[in-house]
C-alpha cells in the first residue's frame, strides 16, 4: 500500500495567494506587488509554519513586506492541508516547513530576480526548543541555497503563517 509522502508540498497546487483579509491575489497581481516594492528598496520576507491536528497537517507560507521607512506592511499567504501521518514526526515537519519557504523564496525570485529575500523559519535555538537539534542542517540547507535566515525570537514572518495554520481566515 503506498502512502502519502511527507516533503510533498507544491507552491503552485493553490490558485491564489490571500491577503489577510482572506481576499484572493493570483501571481500575476503578487509579482507586481513585489516588483513594486523591490524597486522601492524593500526587502521580501518569506515565512512559514505548521500546526498538527489530530488527523492532519496545516501549512501556510507568507510574502511579507514591511519597511518602516517606505511605511509598508502587508503580507500574502497561501494554506495547505494534509493528511499525511509522517509529519507527526517533528523532524519530517519541520523539514516540510523549510521546503515550503525555500520553495517560496525561489518563486518569489522567479517574479523579481533583483528582490532580496529573508527566509523566517519557525525553529529555535536554545535547548529548551524542541526543535533546536536540527538548527545547524537547517542553517547549512537555507545559506546554502543563497537566502538569509532569521530564526526564533526574530522569525516574525513565520509568526504570520502560524495565523493561518489554525483554520482562521
Amino acid at each position: 500500500m503506498k502512502q502519502e509522502t511527507a516533503l510533498s508540498l507544491e507552491l503552485d497546487t493553490k490558485a491564489y495567494w490571500k491577503d489577510c483579509d482572506g481576499r484572493d491575489y493570483d501571481d500575476d497581481f503578487i509579482k507586481r506587488e513585489i516588483e513594486e516594492y523591490v524597486a522601492q528598496g524593500g526587502r521580501v520576507y518569506v515565512g512559514t509554519d505548521s500546526m498538527l491536528l489530530a488527523h492532519k497537517c496545516n501549512f501556510a507560507a507568507v510574502i511579507a513586506f514591511h519597511s518602516r521607512d517606505l511605511n509598508i506592511a502587508r503580507y500574502y499567504y497561501k494554506r495547505f492541508k494534509t493528511g499525511s501521518v509522517e509529519y507527526k514526526e517533528l523532524q519530517v515537519k519541520i523539514l516540510e516547513e523549510v521546503a515550503l519557504a525555500i520553495q517560496t523564496a525561489q518563486f518569489v525570485l522567479k517574479l523579481c530576480p533583483e528582490a532580496d529575500v529573508e527566509l523566517h523559519i519557525d525553529i529555535g535555538t536554545k535547548k529548551r526548543n524542541a526543535t533546536a537539534r536540527f538548527f545547524k542542517a537547517i542553517q547549512g540547507w537555507v545559506l546554502g541555497t543563497g537566502f538569509d535566515l532569521k530564526v526564533k525570537p526574530n522569525s516574525w514572518a513565520s509568526s504570520l503563517a502560524d495565523g493561518h495554520t489554525k483554520g482562521k481566515k
